[in-house]
């Protein structure tokens, strides 16, 4: 699809899931609401659930064998809560993009088909990906594969849903329940169930808070660094990182290109530096 047809099923989008996500960020607002006012030091308060594979498998932060039968079943997210859709490490809202900057990305990245026998081709991932429509949008305009990361599992769900809806299989877009702010050793080890996707990654679209944009620098400086440099990894295929609205610092990213007029920045390369840690 060209530039005009991305826009055109961006808006189309936009308007399919309008009540939905109306919906979607009532439910967020409230559970935003429980969760300020909510006692959390219950027994549960120090278990951080952060990662759910097909809505079952939870891995925790946690370590040690003696937590590994209570952490690896399944559990309800956050359960001392008394919203079950508050989430205690929500670090930005439920925003839409919409579908004039969503469109413009698209125009922008110009993203790749992807080929799955090659291994050619974008990769994108959206982290806060809400109701996926950027991953949704980005597959069915361009052929890329899409990967959605959120902490929310009313984002998720919708998320999957709407890729269905739309005739996108989860070999070409795929949602995971995802705390990206984890330490990237952990994410980006071995035997993570995620560290072939993100070593796949090549495009990072982050339109979040600052709240959230800041605790993903130390894995966006791992995805971003070569391979031949000191830290570097074989998850080192980003071209490039584009942030909508909330922008990295100059000190923590190198700007490859601007456009004000959309408030989007492209990045190619991205590191911690001493006020993060």
């Amino acid at each position: 699809m060209g530039d005009d047809n991305a826009l055109s099923f961006a808006k189309n989008l936009e308007a399919k899931l309008q009540q939905r996500a109306n919906d979607l960020e009532d439910i967020h607002m409230e559970a935003a609401i429980d969760a300020e006012l909510t006692n959390t030091d219950g027994p549960n308060s120090n278990a951080r659930p952060v990662i759910v594979l097909e809505e079952q498998h939870v891995v925790t932060e946690e370590e040690g064998d003696a937590n590994t039968e209570e952490t690896e079943k399944d559990v309800f997210l956050f359960d001392d809560y008394n919203n079950p859709n508050a989430v205690a490490n929500c670090l930005s809202p439920f925003v839409p993009t919409s579908s004039e900057r969503l469109g413009a990305f698209l125009s922008l990245l110009q993203l790749r088909p992807y080929n799955a026998v090659l291994g050619e081709g974008d990769v994108l991932l959206d982290i806060g990906c809400g109701d996926g429509r950027v991953c949704v949008s980005a597959a069915k305009v361009s052929g890329c594969r899409a990967i959605g990361f959120d902490v929310s599992p009313p984002c998720i769900a919708m998320a999957k849903q709407v890729a269905l809806d739309e005739g996108l299989d989860e070999d070409q877009c795929s949602f995971y329940e995802v705390d990206a702010t984890m330490d990237p050793n952990i994410l980006l080890k071995e035997d993570s169930p995620l560290s072939s996707l993100l070593g796949s990654v090549t495009v990072i679209f982050l339109y979040t808070y600052p709240t959230l944009l800041m605790k993903l620098v130390p894995l966006l400086e791992r995805l971003t660094t070569p391979e031949d440099e000191e830290g570097g990894t074989n998850h080192n295929n980003v071209r490039a990182v584009a942030t909508l609205t909330y922008h990295l610092p100059d000190e923590n990213a190198a700007v490859q290109e601007s456009f004000p007029e959309h408030e989007i920045r492209v990045y190619s390369r991205v590191v911690v530096t001493p006020s993060n840690t």
